[in-house]
C-alpha cells in the first residue's frame, strides 16, 4: 500500500491534464527499482502519513457524552437516521424524560456505572476508545440486558404505557408530534431488543 501511494504520488507530481508521459513513468519506475536514498525518505514520510491515518480517532468517546443515553439509544440507533429512518433525533429528550419515569431512582447508577466502564476502558484505549469498542464490551452488554429488562417490565404495565404515549408523543420545537406508528416502531424494538438479551442469559 505504501509503494502504491509512493508511485501515485509521483505520477499526480507529473500529471498535466490528468496524463502522465510514458518518459515520466519509466523515471518513476527506475526511482522505485532503485530504492534511492530520496524514494527512502519518500517511503517513510508516506509510512508516517498512512500510521498518522489509522491512528486517527474515529467516534470517539466524547467527555460530554451521557454513555448510558447512548446506551439505551443503541437498540433502535440504526432509526434515526438514512433510508430506514423511523425517528429524528430530535425527539429523543423525549426518550430520556420516559428513562426518567421508567428508571427513577435506579437511573443514576446506571449512568455511574457506565461511566466506570468508560474509564475502565480507557485505561487500555485511551483516547482512542470509541463507542463500538463500549457497546462490545462485555459489562456495557450486561449493563444493557439489566436495563432492558427493567424498561420492558415497565413499558409492558399500563402506566408505563400511559407515559410512554405521554412523553413521546409530544411535538419539540417546530416539530410536530411523531407519528404513533413511528412511536409503536421504537417502542417494539426496544421490547424485542428487551427479549432478546433476556433469551441470551
Amino acid at each position: 500500500m505504501i509503494v502504491t501511494d509512493v508511485i501515485m504520488t509521483l505520477a499526480r507530481e507529473k500529471t498535466q491534464d490528468g496524463k502522465v508521459s510514458l518518459h515520466d513513468l519509466e523515471r518513476i519506475a527506475a526511482l522505485i527499482s532503485g530504492g534511492s536514498m530520496v524514494l527512502d525518505a519518500a517511503y517513510i514520510r508516506q509510512e508516517e502519513s498512512c500510521r498518522k491515518f489509522h491512528q486517527l480517532p474515529k467516534g470517539n468517546v466524547g467527555a460530554r457524552s451521557n454513555p448510558f443515553h447512548r446506551l439505551m439509544v443503541r437498540p433502535f440507533e440504526h432509526l434515526l437516521a438514512g433510508d430506514g429512518a423511523v425517528l429524528r433525533r430530535e425527539y429523543l429528550p423525549h426518550y430520556f424524560e420516559f428513562l426518567d419515569h421508567a428508571l427513577e431512582k435506579r437511573l443514576e447508577a446506571f449512568e455511574r456505572h457506565c461511566r466506570t466502564i468508560i474509564q475502565a476502558l480507557m485505561v487500555v484505549h485511551g483516547n482512542n476508545l470509541t463507542w463500538d469498542q463500549f457497546y462490545a464490551d462485555g459489562r456495557t452488554i450486561k449493563t444493557l440486558q439489566g436495563a432492558l429488562k427493567l424498561l420492558r417490565a415497565y413499558m409492558e404495565s399500563p402506566e408505563g404505557q400511559r407515559v410512554w404515549h405521554g412523553c413521546m408523543m409530544r411535538p419539540i420545537g417546530d416539530l410536530p408530534a411523531p407519528a404513533m406508528a413511528q412511536v409503536h416502531h421504537i417502542h417494539q424494538v426496544l421490547l424485542e431488543t428487551a427479549r432478546g438479551l433476556e433469551a441470551a442469559e
